[in-house]
């Protein structure tokens, strides 16, 4: 036991040598590390130190070169006092010079901006006088000009409010859309062109009622009768809309279906084939084709006309009479342009054909002319490169005569002619 025990302590103070002798061993270590960051830090406290005392002899230098500078300043600061001084005295004997000018020439110019504005209101007032005698004058004439306008106004409105006026406000319509559809107007039935007017018919037969308003003739023997219908009552039913009075328009509308039903009665009894044989006599009525139209000169009439009577246009219909607006008279008017021109056309395709045979024919002349040409002007080029090569030899030589020092004045303007490529001939013996 006492042997194990002593084997036991020598173990144990064994340990704890072997664990002293390593931490001096980190001792060590450690000491040598210090050591030798404190000599880095002493080898950096020797350059900063090196760094700082450069800086502060270059501050110092720096702040003599200030010093100096600002002796300059001082300097410079007396000598523009001294200036501002020497500024101040002349400045205001300047002054007092300038200001004797200006006010010498200030009395100058109010005596002539006096003069001045006296004659300007002067001619000022002259002018105000003859612009009041031209306004009165004009006045004047406005005032008669109103008078008429006036008058024509009423004249108007009575012919709108009288049947014969409405009537021949809705043909002047009427007349003017047709001169607008590039059909031609015939002077009498046995001119050319595409529609007659009533003014150039030559009958004055018992019933004037009868003829219509325009005539339009039509390919293959058809004619379109176009009369233009109106009423005073339109005119009356406007002004009633406008005061709201709902008793007088439906006292109106109820003339308006009136009105219009006896046209559309009198548009049937109306014997236009009568009329056209008698107008034409070339040809029986039998062999025309006849279509009527009720024309009205605006498109709001027929929608007072359809509120006044409903049934308006099946009974048109049913009578064979075609109800046209503006806008619908346009578009048939339109349509009748390309049938007649389509139809002139189809007859004149013959004709046509020879004149187009014509002109094929010419122009082969031509191109056979112009081949005749274009040799001629292949042989003139051709001879033109022959002179130019001749005339550009003759240049060089001159160049040369210029260069040797013999020249004129215009020997620097001399250049050599362009030539031109000229085809072949081909078949010049043909």
């Amino acid at each position: 036991m006492a042997i194990a025990l002593t084997f036991i302590i020598t173990i144990i103070l064994v340990y704890f040598l072997f664990k002293e002798r390593s931490r001096s061993g980190e001792l060590n270590g450690l000491f040598l590390r210090t050591e030798n960051e404190v000599n880095f830090l002493r080898l950096e406290k020797e350059k900063i130190e090196k760094k700082s005392e450069e800086k502060i002899n270059s501050l110092q230098e720096k702040l003599l070169y200030f010093e100096k500078q600002n002796e300059l300043l001082n300097q410079a600061q007396q000598q523009l006092e001294k200036q501002k001084q020497e500024w101040t005295k002349d400045k205001e004997t300047i002054l007092f010079k300038l200001s004797e000018d200006l006010l010498k020439k200030n009395q100058e110019q109010q005596q002539q901006a006096a003069s001045l504005q006296q004659e300007n209101i002067k001619k000022i007032t002259e002018n105000l006088f003859k612009n009041f005698e031209n306004v009165t004058q004009k006045l004047g004439l406005l005032d008669d000009e109103v008078k008429k306008s006036a008058k024509l106004i009423n004249d108007t409105k009575s012919a709108l409010l009288s049947p014969g006026g409405a009537g021949r406000t809705s043909e002047i319509t009427l007349e003017n859309i047709l001169k607008s559809s590039n059909l031609l107007e015939k002077e009498s039935f046995s001119a050319a062109g595409d529609y007659i007017l009533q003014s150039h018919f030559k009958s004055l037969i018992e019933s004037q009622a009868k003829r219509p308003d325009v005539i339009l003739f039509l390919p293959n023997d058809q004619i379109v009768v176009i009369d233009a219908k109106s009423s005073p009552h339109f005119l009356e039913f406007w002004n009633a809309c406008e005061s709201g009075e709902e008793s007088i328009q439906k006292e109106i509308l109820g003339k308006i279906k009136d009105s219009f039903r006896r046209h559309l009665e009198e548009l049937k009894k109306r014997d236009y084939e009568g009329f056209l044989s008698t107008e034409l006599s070339l040809k029986k009525s039998n062999d025309y084709k006849l279509f009527s139209v009720m024309f009205l000169q605006t498109e709001q009439m027929l929608e007072i006309i359809k509120k006044a009577d409903k049934d308006f246009e099946q009974k048109a219909f049913e009578a064979g009479i075609i109800v046209a607006t503006p806008v619908v008279l346009i578009h048939l008017l339109s349509s009748v342009k390309f049938i007649i021109d389509r139809s002139k056309q189809e007859k004149n395709i013959e004709v046509l054909k020879v004149e187009i045979a014509k002109l094929l024919d010419g122009l082969v002349a031509i191109v056979k002319e112009s081949s005749e040409v274009g040799r001629f002007v292949n042989k003139a080029l051709a001879s033109y490169n022959k002179l130019t090569k001749n005339l550009n030899r003759a240049t060089i030589v001159s160049k040369n005569i210029v260069e040797l020092g013999i020249g004129g004045k215009k020997s620097d303007q001399i250049k050599l002619l362009q030539e031109f490529e000229a085809k072949e001939e081909e078949g010049d013996e043909v």
